[in-house]
């Protein structure tokens, strides 16, 4: 199951912050357990700077986190039955839509997997091998076979990247470029209104953290490319935003928009534009 990691997210980020301005943090709280008006996550000074800093975590389209917590009972058999059954000199991709199972009955959900089993065992060895990660061309993929009410596809890739891992299960989403700016423009309507006023009253230095928590649909330069639109023309944008992949290990952050300076920028340029974190080592800032 998928989760944010809200406290330690804003644990590395001030940690980088520590480490940019070369002075520890100081009177560190919790304005949201005090009731305060426009209650960020933290606030802190690092010398005679105040500043407020909120979290947040992005879904790359509404019922993501959902659909991830119940992959277990969802997807697991699946992935179980054609791991070992395919042969060890190639890995071997399903990509299937979204949610395609949830809201089904139990005894439906079952049906529709030892379909899948079947046609990909089936399938795979028609699939042709292709360098990995080249998908140009077609998979192999029908839109109506017995036992599946939904559209499915079969890469095939040579050699494994990881060895010993020999298939996987993909998602497909229709219009995810449309879904994800929703969730974003939900997102940033509802953290930039808070910091701007810790900057507007407080005078604070305001600090948006995104976490990413899903590796299939997300990666920072997707959502750079979803956020610089929607943040930029806007006058409440925070000061600085980062985004922290607690996905990875260690986990790693980036740098989104800091001022006028985007990740992009960051890219571009000869500064280090991303930092490693163990999380082992990290506090919880907050009670989430």
């Amino acid at each position: 199951m998928l989760n944010f990691h809200e406290g330690k997210a804003c644990d590395a980020i001030v940690r980088r912050l520590e480490e940019r301005e070369n002075v520890l943090r100081a009177s560190l709280r919790s304005p949201e357990q005090k009731r305060h008006p426009f209650p960020v996550e933290i606030a802190f000074t690092l010398g005679s700077q105040l500043f407020a800093l909120e979290h947040t975590g992005i879904e790359p389209f509404k019922g993501h986190i959902r659909m991830e917590a119940q992959a277990e009972w969802l997807f697991a058999p699946i992935t179980n039955a054609l791991k070992n059954s395919l042969g060890t000199d190639a890995l071997f991709e399903l990509y299937m839509p979204v949610n395609a199972l949830q809201g089904r009955q139990k005894a439906e959900v079952q049906t529709i997997q030892q379909a899948i089993i079947e046609w990909v065992k089936k399938t795979a060895p028609t699939v042709p091998k292709r360098p990995n990660p080249d998908y140009r061309g077609s998979a192999v993929g029908q839109t109506a076979i017995q036992g599946i009410p939904f559209p499915v596809s079969l890469w095939r890739f040579a050699p494994p990247v990881i060895p010993g891992y020999h298939f996987q299960i993909r998602h497909s989403v229709e219009n995810i470029e449309q879904l994800r700016t929703e969730r974003m423009k939900e997102a940033i309507d509802k953290k930039f209104p808070k910091l701007a006023a810790w900057k507007k009253i407080e005078k604070a230095k305001t600090v948006l953290v995104l976490e990413q928590n899903d590796i299939q649909l997300t990666n920072p330069s997707i959502v750079a490319d979803t956020f610089l639109p929607l943040a930029s023309p806007r006058r409440d944008r925070p000061d600085e935003t980062y985004l922290v992949a607690s996905c990875l290990s260690p986990w790693v952050a980036w740098p989104i928009l800091i001022g006028e300076k985007s990740y992009f920028d960051f890219a571009q340029s000869d500064e280090v534009g991303m930092w490693k974190f163990d999380p082992a080592t990290l506090d919880s800032l907050t009670t989430r």
